[in-house]
């Protein structure tokens, strides 16, 4: 079927609706952005989709995503959108939502069961009471995956290889550590309260972007693999770090990570090179003009696997890096 003819009009909806309830059928409405899709919003819908005859789904549009959400959201356009949504099996119908809540649709149809899917109480819905007025029956489905929108895009950022060289000709490459070296080494640190930037490290990286280079970050993160904490939570320290960064004009240009254990033996956790050969080939940098600054004696051994330069931290690693060009 085209998933076109799925996407109606309110007014077509006003009487999709009213069929549904002459022939006796248990309507269902949920609503959501649906930016990316993925395994949570299936299986909510499709666990929706079980609880009655037919299911309306009503798509935020751009400009209510934009004001309840992020300037920045949606990623795709709502007509997008709202064609993905369209094509699951378990959607009989979807609409537009306009509003930045649903309650003036609900009301529009008095559907007989309105459907959330997350991890909040039904009772905390802000709808929930007028649904139950006339009759009709709030369900939260929870969720069975820890998938988001916003983990999704958040990951896809820490992945992103650059396009190419950098935009700004760049006078060199310098991988930086981070526990230890950017900031203070708090064993399996996942707190982004926690995070405490080391003194002299803004003056030293300022001075290297001063001079042109191009900053990055190469991390053991075995806390992932061992499951003291999740990537989330990683990334969440990098923000952290990174907020406080940004307004002094310093930029992290991409962030590389190995997740595993030392058990795992695998070619990206330092001593090994691999996420500095990884950094040199996306970065299109030869080894003499790549620099890895860390505070172990891993990550030194890592840069001169690569073939680098290295310079052990400290309050004057910009000086070490400067006197080696």
């Amino acid at each position: 079927m085209n998933p076109r003819r799925k996407i109606l009009s309110l007014e077509q909806a006003d009487a999709w609706m009213a069929d549904g309830k002459a022939a006796g059928q248990r309507l269902g409405f949920t609503c959501g952005t649906f930016d990316l899709l993925h395994a949570g919003h299936a299986q909510y819908l499709a666990e929706a989709r079980a609880l009655c005859d037919r299911l309306l789904v009503a798509v935020n549009s751009d400009a209510s995503v934009h004001r309840y959400k992020n300037p920045l959201r949606p990623l795709n356009p709502e007509d997008q959108r709202m064609y993905v949504v369209a094509a699951l099996e378990t959607v009989d119908a979807v609409v537009r939502l306009d509003d930045d809540r649903p309650l003036a649709l609900l009301g529009r149809w008095k559907p007989q069961l309105y459907v959330k899917g997350g991890d909040y109480r039904a009772e905390d819905l802000r709808s929930a009471e007028a649904v139950r007025a006339w009759g009709g029956e709030v369900r939260v489905i929870a969720p069975e995956f820890a998938s988001s929108t916003t983990a999704l895009i958040e990951r896809a950022m820490l992945y992103a290889a650059p396009a190419g060289a950098p935009a700004r000709p760049s006078r060199g490459l310098v991988l930086l550590d981070r526990d230890g070296t950017l900031i203070r080494d708090i064993p399996f640190l996942h707190d982004p309260e926690r995070v405490e930037i080391l003194p002299g490290v803004i003056d030293n990286l300022r001075q290297l972007e001063d001079a042109g280079f191009t900053l990055a970050m190469v991390t053991n993160q075995q806390g992932i693999g061992l499951g003291y904490y999740s990537i989330d939570q990683f990334i969440a320290v990098n923000q952290r770090l990174l907020a406080a960064l940004g307004p002094r004009g310093i930029r992290i240009a991409r962030i590389y990570f190995c997740p595993h254990s030392m058990a795992d033996e695998c070619e990206c956790r330092k001593p090994a090179a691999g996420m500095i050969l990884r950094a040199m080939r996306e970065f299109g940098m030869a080894p003499e003009r790549t620099f890895v600054v860390g505070d172990r004696d891993a990550d030194l051994e890592a840069g001169s696997a690569a073939g680098c330069h290295t310079v052990r931290a400290g309050e004057a690693f910009a000086d070490d890096i400067l006197a080696k060009v």
